[in-house]
């Protein structure tokens, strides 16, 4: 399936015809602007500029710009400190990707699903795209798709010097995702689903465009985790606190913000998944690779696992056959 076959728009779910620099939908007459290469299906805030300046200088820097300049010119202030770690975190990011594709086969074969090689990725909340380096090597097309155009860029930029052909980018929401109904095979949603306040719409999201056979696997940081602390701001305890102070707590304790994070605790995920997906899926905590450490992790995995720091969740689609099978 080609990448344009692929786009909704995300208001009337109609299929959407291309112009020199934009998509429109004939059904409800909307236009979405393509950002070089990138179409753009945010919705417009008033009052606020369309693209930042960063946009607007990776167009015009594009052809003569390294994906490091650019990098650099994007955190600005911060480069000092952040240049040290430059090569190490790029060296590495293949190899995380890779690290993130041997931990969906796994999980999703402790589940008794299979992850083929072929077919079509997504990967929501895509960032710089580092997943994507995995899921691209393996699949015939891999779509990222993330709310920040400036990551976007980024990325493709990235994927443009490694010389990857089979990568394409959405700018949009993962709550209305402009994509359509049953046709990805694999789905992968890093560190995500912590940052939505409506999971419930994610997870709906992701299992309308998830084909019949097709897996979804995200991580989820535990709010009730007893062993670490919280992974955004690193301080204990937040996640046991009433979700309406822990705002002011965190401002107290470390002069930030704590908005846009919404820890789940197992029985939220449990609760959401189920109204998603019924009974197809697993949740299962990460244990190490050999069999003797898991062995001996095993019973922590399973009486413990209310409290363990994070919950990695397989899911899959099934026909309405199958559904009523499973929910026998």
């Amino acid at each position: 399936m080609e990448f344009l076959d692929l786009l909704r728009c995300p208001a009337c779910r109609g299929a959407l015809r291309a112009g020199p620099q934009a998509l429109d939908c004939p059904a409800c007459s909307r236009r979405f602007e393509v950002v070089h290469g990138i179409p753009d299906f945010r919705p417009d805030s008033p009052g606020a500029p369309r693209h930042g300046e960063f946009c607007r200088e990776v167009i015009a820097r594009w052809p003569r710009t390294s994906y490091r300049d650019l990098w650099q010119f994007y955190h600005g202030d911060e480069c000092d400190a952040l240049g040290r770690l430059w090569d190490r975190h790029e060296a590495e990011a293949p190899r995380r990707g890779e690290r993130r594709w041997d931990t969906i086969v796994r999980h999703a074969a402790a589940a008794g699903r299979a992850v083929g090689a072929g077919g079509t990725a997504l990967d929501i909340g895509c960032g710089v795209g580092s997943a994507l380096f995995g899921l691209a090597r393996r699949c015939a097309l891999a779509v990222g798709i993330d709310i920040l155009l400036t990551d976007l860029l980024l990325a493709k930029k990235r994927f443009a010097e490694a010389g990857t052909g089979n990568v394409a980018f959405v700018c949009g929401s993962a709550l209305e995702l402009p994509l359509a109904d049953s046709c990805f095979d694999l789905l992968n949603a890093t560190d995500v689903i912590e940052h939505v306040q409506e999971p419930a719409r994610l997870l709906a999201e992701a299992r309308r465009v998830m084909r019949p056979g097709a897996v979804l696997f995200f991580n989820s940081p535990n709010r009730f985790s007893l062993l670490t602390r919280e992974p955004h701001v690193k301080l204990w305890g937040v996640g046991w606190l009433p979700r309406r102070w822990m705002e002011p707590y965190v401002r107290w304790r470390r002069g930030r913000s704590y908005r846009g994070k919404h820890l789940l605790s197992l029985a939220e995920l449990r609760a959401l998944m189920r109204a998603a997906f019924g009974r197809s899926f697993a949740i299962r905590a990460l244990l190490p690779r050999s069999r003797a450490a898991r062995a001996l992790c095993w019973p922590m995995e399973v009486l413990a696992r209310p409290l363990l720091p994070q919950h990695n969740v397989t899911a899959w689609a099934v026909d309405e056959a199958g559904e009523k099978r499973e929910g026998a």
